[in-house]
């Protein structure tokens, strides 16, 4: 779990890093439109090849809880790093070779890119990796994002993502975030 934290905060540190401080607009004013948001995020995760540990052999949903940080380049694109975090042990069969593997709290970092097709809408895809004490797996995330401005730069947003762990399990999330936007 040690080495779960360290990546994580490794990778937000390199992101935050590598990013413009202030964008100045063409005739020297500062920007007035936020770059960085901040998002936490209360999820339910559909597990479709998952067992409970308890042996419960129907609909497996986990909850999660989500930190996303992102990027705005312009108006329509973004980058960021999203984290999510099952809190739940479950089993799956593994697609590679069939074997039963216990999952117990996963973490999963991805970088990803955003793009905002029509207002209020983004969509979302990106690569990283599931850290868990018994086996990592590279990922690969697809989603879509429905937010609705609030005062003050506040944001709430409703996401549907899906999750693809590259030779063992998938993963659909479907969660509420609150995201506060800043102008640094």
């Amino acid at each position: 779990m040690i080495k779960q934290k360290q990546a994580f905060v490794l990778l937000f540190m390199t992101t935050l890093l590598f990013l413009p401080e202030r964008t100045i607009a063409q005739e020297g004013e500062e920007s007035e439109r936020p770059k960085h948001r901040i998002t936490v995020m209360m999820a339910n995760s559909h597990i479709p090849s998952a067992d409970n540990i308890d042996g419960q052999n129907a609909v497996f949903i986990a909850p999660t809880w989500a930190l996303n940080y992102d990027y705005w380049i312009s108006e329509k694109f973004a980058v960021g790093v999203h984290s999510d975090l099952i809190i739940q042990k479950f089993e799956i069969k593994n697609r590679e070779d069939d074997l039963e593997l216990e999952r117990s709290f996963p973490l999963a970092v991805c970088a990803v890119g955003i793009y905002r097709p029509f207002e209020n809408w983004s969509l979302i895809f990106g690569g990283g990796q599931e850290f868990e004490k018994n086996e990592n797996f590279a990922m690969i995330c697809l989603g879509v994002e429905y937010g609705i401005e609030l005062p003050k730069e506040w944001e709430l947003s409703f996401n549907l993502i899906y999750d693809n762990k590259i030779d063992a399990y998938d993963t659909w999330m479907f969660g509420i975030g609150f995201s506060k936007k800043l102008g640094f």
